[in-house]
């Protein structure tokens, strides 16, 4: 019995004795999300949401309205300093729908390390889109959101989503 109490005793050391702190490699560099944004950006794809047919469950949530409008005849440039900085953005339109108020002005994000809205100014118009998924900028493609609201209340969502020129 005392051999067992010993033992149990030596056993509860060596486990507290084995148990370090171990350094993990970081599993990623630091990727600048804002730089991977700027460029020319020509209009793919969009898609609608109908945030209210989502809610209730109903079985019509999105379509694609792609083929509805000229939407692909919108291009979106973003540009930047040389430290990956927002600076200016134009939006040529061509026969597409307006996505924003603006053509030309300033552009900014909310958060460096990972935005999740883009700021589009010029004078005292500002415009607001929110960032669908940095997933696809390293392959080429931006994904943007603008919701469509009534008394505060988000009725339509329009997904767009860019691929890079």
């Amino acid at each position: 019995m005392k051999n067992l109490k010993y033992l149990i005793l030596a056993i509860c050391m060596i486990s507290l004795w084995g148990c370090k702190p171990e350094k993990f490699a970081p599993i990623t560099t630091d990727i600048n999300v804002v730089k991977q944004m700027q460029g020319t950006w020509a209009l793919s794809k969009v898609t609608q949401i109908d945030q209210d047919a989502s809610t209730k469950g109903f079985p019509y949530k999105q379509v694609d309205i792609t083929s509805v409008y000229p939407y692909t005849e919108l291009v979106f440039a973003l540009v930047g300093d040389g430290q990956g900085n927002p600076t200016t953005f134009t939006i040529t339109p061509g026969n597409s729908p307006k996505i924003v108020d603006l053509t030309s002005g300033t552009w900014s994000v909310n958060d460096p390390m990972a935005p999740t809205t883009i700021e589009l100014k010029n004078g005292t118009v500002v415009n607001t889109l929110s960032v669908g998924s940095y997933l696809g900028l390293k392959s080429g493609v931006l994904t943007i959101k603008k919701d469509k609201k009534l008394n505060g209340k988000v009725l339509l969502s329009y997904q767009y989503e860019f691929t890079k020129k």
